[in-house]
C-alpha cells in the first residue's frame, strides 16, 4: 500500500508509478489523484476502473476510514486482493495510451465549437 494523503496535487505520477509495481494506493480524493486513484467501494465508478482506496477530507476520520477498508481487504478477502495487485499492475498510464484519447477529446470540443459558431 502507498498513502497518498496529499491536500494538492496537481499531477500525481506517485500513485502511478506504485500502482506498476503492485502498491495500492490510499490517496485523498484532489487534483490528479482524484483522475487516477479510485475507489474500490464507490458504486457510481465502473468496477474495470477501481483500482485504490480514497478519502474526501483531509482528516483524521478521513485518513482512517480508507486505511481500515483497505486493511480489512488486505487480510479478510486475500483473493481480491490479489486481484486487485494485479488489475493495477495491469493499467496502462502511458503516453501511447492516453494520446489518442486526449486527440477524440479535442476533435470533439472542436466539432461542437464550430457546430456553435454556425448557429
Amino acid at each position: 500500500m502507498l498513502i497518498i494523503p496529499s491536500i494538492f496535487e496537481p499531477c500525481g505520477l506517485t500513485q502511478m508509478i506504485a500502482m506498476r509495481y503492485g502498491s495500492i494506493p490510499i490517496a485523498r480524493k484532489t487534483g490528479g489523484l482524484n483522475d487516477s486513484v479510485f475507489d474500490v467501494d464507490d458504486d457510481t465508478i465502473p468496477i474495470q476502473y477501481r483500482n485504490g482506496f480514497t478519502f474526501l477530507t483531509a482528516d483524521e476520520q478521513g485518513f482512517n476510514n480508507a486505511l481500515e477498508r483497505a486493511f480489512n481487504v488486505y487480510k479478510n478477502n486475500i483473493d481480491g486482493w490479489k486481484q486487485l495487485v494485479q488489475k493495477d499492475m495491469g493499467i496502462d498510464f502511458s503516453w501511447d495510451s492516453s494520446a489518442s484519447l486526449y486527440e477524440e477529446l479535442y476533435a470533439k470540443a472542436v466539432s461542437r465549437a464550430r457546430a456553435a459558431n454556425r448557429a
